[in-house]
């Protein structure tokens, strides 16, 4: 009977990433990215009624687009293998994540955070700006759509922290959330932060989550399939997932539910 928050993390979903059988052994783009996103969605809500849901925060950004350009490359120009043309990705990231976030609106209040990303870091800010537009007049979904790189919330005795994960490094975070948001590290007794970017819970030489002292910190699977580049490099074998975690106000994170693909 308690109430309890929801935080979905669609993590790196790389609308318009291309992968084939017969490069990578797998096969993404544009339609799966999108049916992974609605699926894992309904999934998790699914999974969450049990909890006497009052409160969402619903995480975009994090390479939801693959690309930055008409040039089919990242922010930095890194050519990537595409799918489809970019505005018409745009367009379609743009009516699943409304999609989306008018569901979560009719569970409980949503509050949806922006974490800039290094695939799409112009494009994404723009498609996060034209959602929040799209939400303008409902008073039951607020938004942070900053740039700023790190992002806080709280939720009871519990601070939120969410980041990309390309910028700071991971043992870095609990500090510099102490020093950004002093006020609201001295008053939570529960700190988390979730991380993404890596795709994976665990990779060669590096720590995917660690208790460090004051903060939790943690980086999330991916719904997307490796490309040619990664699947060459040997990049393969991790958890293809969207998670989610059940916040209790006062006694923290107290569940976290995966739909697998």
């Amino acid at each position: 009977t308690d109430p309890h928050c929801l935080v979905l993390d669609i993590a790196d979903l790389h609308v318009g990433k291309l992968s084939t059988v017969g490069g990578t052994g797998s096969h993404y783009n544009v339609e799966v990215a999108i049916e992974r996103a609605i699926v894992a969605s309904e999934s998790l809500i699914d999974k969450s009624k049990p909890y006497n849901i009052d409160k969402v925060f619903f995480i975009i950004g994090n390479d939801v687009l693959h690309t930055d350009n008409t040039t089919g490359s990242t922010t930095k120009g890194t050519s990537q293998d595409t799918d489809g043309m970019w505005y018409d990705n745009f367009k379609v990231a743009r009516i699943v994540y409304t999609q989306i976030i008018q569901r979560l609106s009719t569970i409980a209040p949503v509050h949806v955070i922006h974490c800039p990303s290094n695939h799409d870091y112009m494009t994404g800010f723009m498609l996060a700006d034209s959602v929040s537009c799209y939400f303008h007049n409902n008073q039951n979904v607020t938004f942070d759509v900053t740039n700023v790189h790190r992002k806080y919330c709280t939720y009871g005795i519990n601070l939120l922290a969410f980041s990309h994960g390309d910028g700071a490094k991971m043992d870095q975070i609990p500090l510099l959330a102490a020093h950004e948001v002093p006020r609201l590290w001295a008053h939570a007794v529960y700190r988390y932060c979730f991380l993404h970017h890596i795709h994976h819970k665990d990779v060669f030489k590096f720590r995917s989550g660690k208790d460090y002292i004051g903060m939790t910190v943690e980086y999330l699977r991916s719904p997307s399939e490796a490309d040619q580049w990664h699947a060459d490099k040997g990049y393969l074998g991790a958890k293809i997932a969207i998670e989610s975690f059940i916040h209790h106000p006062q006694q923290g994170q107290i569940a976290r539910h995966t739909h697998n693909f």
